[in-house]
């Protein structure tokens, strides 16, 4: 591995031979010699075995970049059959247990699943003793010596002692790699309770950003830069979704709600006025598009880019021009240039797996992967790209560096984590002028409510603890919890006692399905760097078997009415579909018609499975009978479930995107839609341990989790290098 560059003459051969393969190397507060296989923590010797030594060295040999799991068996195990998997996960678990890392927030291994694992943590060698000793010329004996000048010689050797220090020196600066930022103080600007939406944008002074009200109505904001009362932006459309500000701040880029067709585009001067529309382009919209930034002015401000479906595409602001420009496999947002427009990036959401980042040329060729996370902008100088990595509902800000402090000085181009709690970061925003990062900042807590018909409000249920997910046995006596928002499974009697813990961390529970006879309870979770899988587990608890481990995710787990078979989807996949899985022959069938399904429900005398289109949201039902799809409603549902009794459905009533919904029911074979609850009486945005979640008690009486967190925006005062 290489650490530094190469200097100049006879006098740095030892510092060269050093930087080329140094025996020490240094990341933290550890050093590890790699000629001796010891790895020590501020001087005090660890314990790490020959094989976990040997992964660690080879990660360090290059710092950053990705090691392949097949690369490891190929330099570890050449010529040798070993179970490779369990050899390399022990080592990679022993080595973070010796540095104190984890898996799911690493400092210093990433595991990057299905493909290998990095170093990711900054590494600079450690010169040794004989690297810095001066190497003194030799003295040339033919010489006579000059006795009226006695100090020529001493002048001469301390001339090279300072000449070889100060290469010494410029070798050390110029191979460190460049300092790691911090954030050094967190100041709230804004305090009105309401949830937020990004991106944040900025013109030096405001801050514009998105917001939900609590009777669903989304509006545009904006705030000042030092604090205060978040003032709404009167924009003149229904369903305003603000996306780009020009580069002068002039102007704001506002995406408009029309419905299940998508959004169109608008252009709104920040000083007023009425908007002109974009053409007639739509973005996307979908099961996972509401929210999401689609749209931003091109680097030079004369077009804007913007995605349909799984197309991006360049239009002029007249309209004119349209044209697609990538096609990319998954949906694309936050489209951003660098500041020298030369860069092009955008996250790209994959439903199976995290978001990533993209980076291409600003013509865009050249795409291809950068980083795993989302939500990025560089800093104005150029040097780091604030991004956001999440794992469920956990989020922080991460830094990627961009540019080199002095030329041929060494990059780390590893990520470099900003936050660890308390609270989650998203949407990171570089402030134009000053070392401010601004942020949406969220603490998360909820508290579970129940309609009351008789009353026509939501009240407290199970002393309304912080969770979502909520299943009850068949007897209506045990009640099973996924807790908000660690996302924990939980088990306890309808009161509330003889709770058990059935779950642990680092899996994260999403949803949950009591089996009918009461022993069982099936679920899906996610482990970091994986997808969600089924799992059952004794609901007098014990250990959760893992039913089918797949890289594709699985989701919307549930029961059979005879206990034998369970009804999953592939969680939001356009090409999934819902599928059942035969607990005794451990058997996989696709579920006829249901390709782009998801959402599936089983009814209690199983007669019938219900699912939801992906791309339009419309409830329909599979008659196990008659092995055939049939219409449930024309509407835009959300959380489909039954009734205990089998006689309605239940969902989340959609009039139109971006509005707020209500709960309501159906009969099957029956369109007439009647409306239970409106969920604007909550008071608040709903939480839950996947988005939001909506569920029924024993009694079918609907329940909510009510938000009761606080989401805000933020100034983080960062410390640059």
């Amino acid at each position: 591995m290489r650490f530094g560059a190469r200097l100049a003459g006879h006098e740095a051969n030892a510092v060269e031979e050093a930087a080329h393969s140094p025996r020490l190397v240094r990341f933290g507060t550890f050093e590890v010699d790699l000629a001796s296989g010891e790895v020590r923590k501020s001087g005090l010797k660890l314990k790490l075995t020959d094989q976990p030594f040997q992964v660690l060295a080879i990660l360090l040999e290059r710092p950053g970049e990705v090691v392949t799991r097949e690369e490891l068996q190929k330099r570890l195990w050449p010529d040798t059959f070993v179970d490779v998997d369990h050899n390399l996960n022990g080592a990679i678990n022993k080595i973070r247990e010796v540095l104190g890392d984890s898996a799911e927030s690493p400092r210093f291994v990433e595991t990057l699943p299905r493909r290998g694992y990095r170093f990711i943590a900054p590494v600079e060698p450690v010169p040794s003793q004989t690297d810095q000793e001066p190497i003194e010329r030799p003295i040339d004996k033919s010489e006579k010596p000059r006795n009226h000048r006695p100090y020529f010689r001493l002048a001469i050797f301390s001339g090279l002692v300072l000449a070889v220090a100060l290469l010494a020196a410029l070798w050390i600066g110029v191979t460190r790699p460049q300092g790691t930022p911090k954030v050094v103080r967190f100041t709230r600007l804004t305090s009105d309770g309401n949830r937020k939406m990004g991106p944040l944008l900025s013109d030096g002074v405001r801050i514009y950003f998105n917001e939900w009200l609590a009777d669903g109505r989304l509006i545009v904001v904006e705030a000042s830069i030092t604090g205060g009362e978040v003032v709404p932006l009167s924009v003149p459309l229904p369903a305003p979704f603000v996306q780009d500000l020009s580069k002068d701040g002039t102007e704001l880029l506002v995406a408009n709600s029309e419905g299940m067709q998508g959004r169109s585009i608008w252009v709104h001067a920040v000083a007023g006025g009425s908007p002109h529309r974009v053409g007639t382009v739509l973005t996307s919209w979908g099961p996972w598009g509401a929210g999401l930034d689609f749209a931003a002015f091109t680097d030079d401000g004369t077009h804007v880019l913007f995605s349909h479906e799984y197309d991006i595409y360049s239009v002029s602001r007249d309209g004119s021009n349209l044209r697609k420009i990538l096609a990319p496999r998954h949906l694309s947002k936050d489209f951003r240039y660098s500041p020298d427009s030369r860069i092009l990036r955008f996250s790209q959401f994959d439903p199976m797996e995290e978001s990533t980042i993209m980076s291409g040329s600003a013509d865009a060729t050249g795409v291809h992967k950068l980083v795993d996370g989302c939500c990025g902008e560089w800093t104005p100088d150029g040097r780091y790209f604030i991004f956001a990595r999440s794992f469920g509902l956990r989020s922080d800000l991460w830094a990627l560096p961009e540019t080199k402090k002095f030329p041929g000085q060494r990059q780390n181009r590893a990520p470099i984590q900003l936050t660890a709690g308390p609270l989650d970061f998203q949407f990171g925003l570089p402030a134009r002028h000053g070392n401010e990062v601004f942020a949406i900042g969220t603490a998360y807590h909820a508290e579970v409510v129940r309609y009351n018909k008789t009353r026509d409000e939501f009240e407290s249920y199970l002393s309304g603890i912080s969770a979502g997910g909520l299943t009850f046995s068949r007897d209506g006596q045990w009640v099973a919890y996924v807790s908000y928002p660690d996302g924990i499974l939980w088990r306890s009697r309808v009161d509330g006692s003889e709770k058990i813990q059935l779950t642990f961390p680092p899996m994260r529970v999403r949803g949950a399905r009591w089996a009918p006879d009461g022993k069982q309870i099936a679920f899906d979770a996610a482990l970091p760097g994986g997808v969600a899988n089924m799992y059952v587990i004794p609901s007098a608890g014990g250990s959760a078997e893992h039913l089918l481990p797949s890289d594709r995710g699985q989701g919307a787990v549930d029961w059979s009415p005879d206990g034998k078979s369970l009804v999953f989807d592939t969680t939001f996949d356009p090409k999934g579909a819902i599928y059942v899985f035969d607990l005794s022959s451990r058997r996989v069938s696709m579920l006829p018609g249901s390709m782009g399904f998801f959402g599936s429900q089983w009814s209690p005398d199983g007669r019938y499975i219900s699912g939801t289109i992906i791309q339009s949201q419309k409830l329909m039902l599979f008659d196990t009978a008659t092995q055939s799809w049939t219409k449930g409603c024309d509407c835009i549902v959300g959380f489909v479930t039954w009734s205990h009794d089998g006689k309605y459905i239940y969902f989340e009533y959609f009039t139109e995107p971006d509005k707020g919904y209500s709960i309501a029911r159906i009969r099957p074979g029956d369109d007439k839609i009647e409306v239970v609850a409106d969920v604007s009486k909550v008071g608040r945005w709903t939480a839950g341990p996947d988005v939001h979640w909506f569920g029924l008690a024993p009694d079918d009486s609907p329940l909510v989790a009510r938000d009761i967190g606080s989401q805000e925006i933020y100034a983080l005062e960062m410390q640059w290098p």
